[in-house]
């Protein structure tokens, strides 16, 4: 079944929200799954993650048969049981300034979401969406939103390369996603990738993340990844990782605010 673009550009916006566990909190902080997603009773065959921090989101999930990633954060708030998202950054178009009204009820271990939103030809399409609420009673010194200030690659045998694409990262309830756009060495056009899992710290300077899910997927999915930590006071950290090839990618990141 095909859509029309400007409800596919729609989808990748809106793809999830989460409610909190009851009406008078104001805060959806925690990581949630997408069990399953309909277009008007359609299933759609999506595999992805959102987190929610006390101010901000971010979703993430990899584009059918492509090797491309769609995402998109942004903050959000509540207010009479409505969750109100305001994406800022998508995949799709770089910056945005949308806002998205979900209403959202309380399903299990975790929600169902309804948004039921108009078309280019008047016909209405609903979205449903439900979701597990996956969050680890864990904090973490890196817990919160980051967005990436600059990238240094140094092959084992070859000269240093920096570089900053648009990447965010963000940790929360023992998970995390990271996501950027960039320019693609080979096409010269922008791609964007993303990365979603787990991670557990040892101590305040070394992390492991395991991607559950990927556009590495050959090379990070079910990988252990261990990260040297820098922490730089509160909001600011630089991650270190050494591939088992003997190159090394060191990433400096600030925190959003």
């Amino acid at each position: 079944m095909k859509f029309p673009a400007t409800l596919c550009i729609v989808l990748c916006m809106l793809l999830t929200t989460s409610y909190g566990f009851s009406q008078g909190n104001k805060s959806m902080k925690g990581a949630y799954a997408l069990t399953r997603q309909t277009v008007n009773d359609t299933a759609m065959p999506i595999q992805q993650m959102k987190i929610y921090t006390e101010k901000y989101m971010i979703y993430a999930h990899p584009l059918p048969g492509d090797s491309v990633a769609d995402y998109g954060i942004g903050t959000y708030k509540m207010d009479d049981g409505k969750v109100m998202e305001y994406v800022f950054y998508t995949s799709t178009g770089g910056a945005h300034n949308d806002t998205v009204q979900l209403n959202i009820t309380k399903k299990g271990n975790g929600y169902s979401q309804l948004i039921n939103f108009p078309s280019d030809s008047g016909q209405p399409f609903i979205l449903v969406e439900d979701y597990d609420n996956v969050s680890k009673a864990v904090k973490t010194p890196l817990d919160g939103a980051w967005k990436q200030t600059g990238l240094v690659y140094m092959p084992k045998n070859g000269k240093a390369e920096t570089s900053r694409p648009t990447q965010f990262k963000v940790f929360e309830s023992g998970h995390f996603i990271w996501a950027n756009t960039g320019q693609d060495s080979a096409t010269q056009k922008l791609r964007s990738t993303f990365g979603y899992g787990t991670f557990v710290m040892k101590g305040n300077n070394q992390s492991v993340e395991t991607n559950d899910n990927s556009t590495y997927k050959y090379d990070l999915v079910q990988k252990p990844v261990t990260l040297q930590i820098d922490l730089i006071g509160k909001d600011a950290f630089k991650q270190t990782i050494m591939w088992p090839n003997g190159d090394k990618l060191v990433e400096s990141y600030d925190r959003m605010k």
